[in-house]
């Protein structure tokens, strides 16, 4: 009997833990869906939320676009009053800041060359700077941009000026038995150019070309330094002063011999080929 009440009150323990854990799984199952279901509510409040957000900064974007379109049209009106006043279009505008920006890209490709090399092209920056100096006769040039980028490319010109040699020659340390006409022969293949050298060291062969002395060292002229001319068959000082590259006017030829008067002499009207000359004022 004792083992049958015992079987028995097991088997009620087993059903009454059975309907417990039932109602608690069912409790836990509940509360969970509800959580969920909260969940995906809040999911769905900040989803609405964040597309009311955007609509706001898409209101706003477009607002600052409109405002921005006006401050441009106002601008556009501003600059257009401005090119009327010079008597000049947007595009002449343009057109001048093109010939600026392609004046700086030769002078960046100048910078890059040696100064030998810089020297024999000089003549570009000749050109660039009389290009310049037409450019500020414009009425653009009255724009403080233009004003700005030409004392910028006039500054990188200078630069370029300064680094270049001041003369281009080479050195020869004269041999004992040399004498200019040989030493001409040898360095430019005709002898008949010694007064290129005699003129170019006159200040170191004094008034006597036929007496140098070894081991004194002389310049070999290869080229015109800005401030020098060499004399060319059938020049005249005022042929000579009246060159663009020189004086730009015949009449000055008298400054020209005075500040050549120790290589030419007292005869002003008699000049050798390949006399190199100073030119007053460079």
């Amino acid at each position: 009997m004792k083992a049958v009440a015992k079987i028995l009150f097991a088997g009620s323990l087993v059903i009454v833990l059975s309907m417990v854990l039932g109602v608690s799984t069912g409790f836990a199952q509940e509360m969970t869906m509800k959580e969920y279901k909260a969940q995906l509510q809040e999911w769905a409040d900040r989803e609405m939320a964040a597309k009311t957000e955007i609509a706001k900064c898409d209101n706003e974007i477009a607002s600052l676009n409109s405002q921005m379109a006006d401050l441009d049209g106002q601008i556009a009106s501003v600059w257009g009053d401005i090119y009327a006043a010079l008597g000049v279009s947007e595009s002449d505008v343009n057109d001048y800041r093109a010939q600026l920006d392609d004046m700086d890209q030769e002078l960046s490709a100048l910078g890059g060359l040696s100064p030998e090399d810089l020297f024999k092209r000089r003549k570009e920056l000749d050109a660039m700077e009389e290009k310049l100096g037409g450019m500020k006769s414009s009425p653009i040039y009255a724009l403080t941009e233009m004003r700005d980028r030409i004392a910028g490319l006039e500054g990188k010109i200078a630069t370029l000026r300064a680094s270049m040699p001041k003369g281009m020659y080479d050195e020869y340390t004269v041999n004992r038995g040399d004498y200019l006409w040989k030493i001409s022969r040898n360095q430019y293949g005709e002898g008949i150019q010694w007064y290129r050298i005699y003129s170019y060291n006159r200040d170191q062969i004094g008034d006597n070309p036929d007496l140098i002395y070894s081991d004194r060292v002389l310049k070999i002229h290869r080229d015109n330094a800005p401030g020098e001319y060499m004399v060319g068959n059938g020049d005249n000082l005022a042929k000579i002063a009246g060159s663009m590259d020189v004086m730009g006017d015949p009449t000055k030829w008298r400054q020209l011999y005075e500040a050549n008067k120790d290589v030419i002499g007292d005869d002003s009207s008699l000049i050798y080929p390949h006399t190199v000359l100073k030119i007053p004022g460079r």
